[in-house]
């Protein structure tokens, strides 16, 4: 009968590790959903089946990577202290937007940061904090302009503009230029590509638009 016990015994811790694994990854799956850096709806076609998590621990820290079609998240823990989280870093190809949010190792936020991820313009509001948790400073990058970036996804959106997104400010700074890309041909013996795109100027004082199209060469 003891044998028959330390199985049974044996197969409940199984179970309940199992079952410790599965909250884990559900908690993870709501913390990515509560750092999105999206201001609007997601994609029908994001699924959270798609993550691929990934973990690392080495002589640089503990690090842990979260990769799906939508965005890619980055969480780094110190590197002296693994239970101590540093930074998270997310990007989201589809909305054209990152964040990052830096930890002091008493577990207090430290900064928040955001801007466009392929041209790296500031945007939303920027938050510096002292370690006992008290604000330090504050960038509004959306007070700017009267056209903010989100007002002007929105606009974007409103207009029929694709996703993914590829934002600019316009050579005069007066314009939003927010553009859909696709690869139109690509020659695999000089890896030289064309892409076409269609996209719209938002004029960043008053909203007015203007529908455009663009093509571009590249090598990569």
């Amino acid at each position: 009968m003891k044998i028959n016990f330390l199985h049974i015994l044996t197969i409940l811790l199984i179970f309940s590790c199992k079952t410790e694994n599965k909250k884990e990854d559900l908690i993870q799956e709501k913390t990515v959903e509560n750092d999105s850096i999206s201001e609007i709806k997601k994609p029908d076609y994001f699924q959270y089946s798609e993550y691929k998590v990934g973990h690392v621990n080495d002589g640089y820290g503990k690090r842990l990577y979260i990769d799906s079609l939508h965005y890619n998240i980055v969480k780094r823990y110190y590197k002296s202290d693994s239970t101590k989280l540093w930074f998270v870093h997310s990007s989201d190809f589809v909305n054209d937007t990152v964040l990052r949010k830096e930890y002091y190792k008493n577990g207090n936020l430290k900064l928040v940061e955001k801007t466009t991820y392929r041209n790296f313009i500031p945007i939303g509001i920027w938050k510096y904090y002292k370690s006992n948790g008290e604000l330090k400073l504050k960038k509004n990058f959306d007070n700017k302009f009267k056209i903010s970036f989100k007002e002007a996804m929105r606009i974007a959106k409103q207009n029929g503009i694709d996703k993914p997104y590829e934002t600019r400010i316009y050579k005069d700074s007066l314009y939003w230029e927010i553009m859909n890309w696709k690869n139109v041909k690509f020659d695999t013996i000089t890896n030289q590509g064309i892409d076409k795109g269609k996209g719209i100027l938002i004029n960043r004082e008053n909203g007015n638009t203007e529908k455009i199209e663009r093509e571009r060469n590249w090598v990569s």
